[in-house]
């Protein structure tokens, strides 16, 4: 490595993509693999099949509406008193206790399954607001899309290897002494709240702020002050107005994709020992495409990227409706690992470049709430669909729209800070 590049990727970087490679284990262990196959074979065994799945993308609704309502309040705290180091660490450790609770739960016990991982989930989504506003933070502007592709990539090396380790734990639990699949499962749980806490760590010591104490009622009138004059004022911020716009649609689409990927692959039959090593494949071809997806950003720029990647999303989509074997979703699985990581490190780069920099936290507030609220509308829209058709494939098919119309946003949005 050149003295440039170690310039770059000094300790506090390193630290902040390590923090990637460690939530993003809740990522794919949780919310990508046993929490929805776990879900629907065992907390919610005595259940129908399409009921369990609208009682799931109903409490993902619920989950990230909370998320929506609270975001721009903890980012706009953390411009006031600049906890963001504290605020990150305080959710973190919230979330992976509740990913360990997990494992404690029963046989039928649906409703506490889908209480504790939805707070876990909430922690994950707020915990990236402070995250996210440390990219700006230590990130060179030149080097902004790099590094936060670095992430994302590390994050999918990282959270994949631990989930190549459970699913092997899963799938030969008898081999390694344990009573069941079930066991297996639920140590799982144990491992990802020990992972995405200790790999927040190496932030908390490396990364420091000063923070400014001011009363808690202080604090939470200034920041809804704050909230009020930046949403009255954002249409003057022409650039970044439209991004938002583009990002709620395009990024809808992919976070239905992400959320119900192993519930789309249980509903029209295929087994979880056919699931989880392709939600695996996702991960470790995401790690080297994000990085190329870094490098093609960093030399061509961002819009570029987000493009390209729309464009295979719509594909993905299509091509999902004509599954029919396991080989089949493989390929869908290398499809989507291709471009996952890709869509996401460039849109946070690109919000990070065209926000004004002392804003930063109420901002990524802000683009948080607009993530989320898309992944309200897309399994709302899907889970509506399925309980009005029980097909599907019929449901997915109206997320391609929000790709479409998300890049047509997209192309009046410039690569700079323009008002």
């Amino acid at each position: 490595m050149n003295n440039s590049t170690s310039t770059v990727f000094n300790k506090k970087v390193k630290s902040w993509i390590a923090y990637d490679a460690g939530n993003s284990a809740f990522a794919t262990t949780v919310v990508a693999g046993f929490f929805p196959v776990f879900y629907n074979q065992y907390w919610a065994s005595g259940i129908d099949v399409d009921d369990a799945t609208v009682y799931k993308t109903l409490a993902l609704a619920i989950c990230n509406s909370i998320v929506l309502l609270t975001a721009p309040l903890i980012g706009a705290i953390t411009d006031i008193n600049n906890a963001t180091k504290k605020t990150l660490v305080l959710f973190t450790t919230i979330g992976a206790l509740f990913v360990g609770l997990l494992s404690i739960l029963p046989l039928g016990s649906w409703l506490y399954a889908l209480v504790f991982f939805c707070i876990a989930n909430y922690c994950f989504a707020v915990g990236q607001i402070p995250y996210d506003k440390i990219l700006t933070k230590i990130a060179p502007a030149n080097k902004l899309s790099q590094i936060s592709n670095q992430g994302y990539a590390w994050g999918y090396l990282g959270g994949g290897t631990l989930f190549l380790i459970n699913a092997l734990m899963f799938l030969y639990w008898d081999k390694i002494g344990l009573q069941s699949s079930v066991d297996a499962v639920k140590i799982s749980f144990i491992m990802v709240s020990i992972w995405w806490f200790a790999f927040m760590l190496p932030i908390r010591k490396n990364y420091k702020e000063d923070i400014l104490h001011h009363k808690k009622t202080f604090l939470i009138k200034e920041s809804f002050k704050n909230i009020l004059t930046t949403l009255r004022s954002i249409s003057q911020y022409r650039n970044v107005s439209l991004f938002l716009i583009a990002f709620f649609l395009f990024i809808d689409g992919a976070h239905t994709v992400i959320y119900l990927a192993a519930d789309f692959a249980l509903n029209v039959g295929l087994k979880a020992n056919d699931v989880i090593p392709a939600l695996i494949l996702v991960q470790f071809v995401a790690f080297p495409a994000t990085i190329l997806w870094g490098f093609i950003a960093d030399k061509y720029g961002d819009k570029p990227v987000l493009f390209i990647t729309i464009i295979f999303y719509i594909f993905i989509i299509f091509f999902s409706t004509t599954l029919s074997s396991a080989f089949e979703f493989y390929i869908l699985a290398i499809l989507v690992g291709g471009v996952q990581g890709g869509i996401q490190g460039s849109s946070r780069s690109l919000y990070g470049k065209i926000i004004p920099p002392e804003k930063a936290g109420e901002f990524f507030g802000i683009y948080n709430v607009l993530g989320r609220a898309g992944a309200i509308f897309g399994p709302l829209m899907v889970g509506g669909l399925l309980a009005l058709y029980g097909d599907i494939r019929i449901s997915l098919l109206p997320i391609a729209v929000l790709f479409i119309l998300g890049g047509l946003v997209l192309l009046k949005v410039k690569e700079s800070n323009e008002i």
